[in-house]
């Protein structure tokens, strides 16, 4: 992301649009790559993400459009099987970073340049619409979400996947996280730079909204969705790891893929709280 969306000067109004200036620096020493292999934490989470969204999708041939696409791997995901996809992001290197990714699976797909807020498509242009850590980076994301709806075809298929600032199990990854980061960069003898990053797992440079999933589910009735249902997901943390301890703790939660799919699924209180996120899905009516 690289410009406030709605063309204000003010950090502060850009900051609680999105975070635009932040994220290059949160791309910064990620793997980028697209795998389908199971390999690192990062790698199975999306994994996992993206074959719940699957069994909800009407069957391909549809158009896609991902919002706050990254780099796409849901969409790439999809178009290797069968749908048409549409990427869109505010930061230029990443969207090159899936295009990238699409040119090495030979894959086709569509990538543009636009604002959550301000989608640069008509109205129905699409069957789906998909966002994946996009819309809890809004201090009110009513306009996001409300685009959103706008861009699918009456009958079509919203689905969102929302970390929002709140207690969970990565509240506790979080704090493992911060303690690993700070003792490792004392042992590196800069024990300042360790404690200013261990900051950044609770205070981040991005904006974080802290908007319960009723708020949510009552925005996306108001801007038009019909049949909305809520997940809690995720019942483990993201950890900074090795890349042996990383190998080691994917292994591990590959091991709990059944307990996990089933907390996905569930519909109770408990996953709602303790998920990592909350997915959305609807119909536009």
């Amino acid at each position: 992301m690289t410009d406030s969306p709605q063309g204000k000067s003010s950090s502060t109004d850009a900051y609680e649009h999105g975070s635009p200036s932040a994220w290059d620096g949160v791309f910064e020493g990620l793997d980028l790559s697209y795998s389908e292999s199971p390999v690192t934490q990062g790698k199975l989470f999306e994994i996992v993400k993206v074959g719940f969204l699957e069994k909800l999708l009407p069957r391909p041939p549809r158009n896609v459009i991902e919002v706050g696409c990254g780099t796409a791997f849901v969409s790439l995901y999809l178009a290797k099987r069968g749908y048409t996809t549409t990427g869109v992001d505010l930061n230029t290197r990443i969207l090159k970073q899936a295009e990238a990714n699409f040119s090495r699976e030979g894959v086709q797909g569509s990538f543009v340049c636009g604002n959550a807020e301000d989608l640069p498509f008509v109205t129905g242009d699409f069957d789906a619409v998909t966002s994946f850590g996009l819309l809890e980076h809004f201090k009110d994301p009513a306009m996001a979400i409300s685009e959103m709806v706008r861009v699918i075809k009456p009958g079509g298929f919203f689905f969102a996947d929302v970390v929002p600032a709140r207690f969970s199990t990565q509240t506790l990854g979080s704090i493992f996280n911060a303690v690993a980061t700070s003792g490792y960069w004392t042992l590196k003898g800069k024990p300042a730079l360790g404690l200013k990053k261990a900051r950044r797992q609770f205070r981040p440079e991005y904006y974080e909204n802290q908007l319960g999933w009723r708020a949510y589910a009552q925005i996306m009735e108001e801007a038009g969705l019909t049949d909305i249902e809520v997940r809690g997901n995720r019942p483990f943390p993201r950890l900074t790891l090795s890349p042996s301890l990383d190998r080691s703790y994917t292994a591990l939660l590959s091991r709990a893929a059944g307990p996990w799919k089933k907390f996905d699924a569930s519909v109770s209180s408990l996953a709602k709280f303790w998920g990592a996120g909350w997915w959305f899905w609807g119909q536009k009516a």
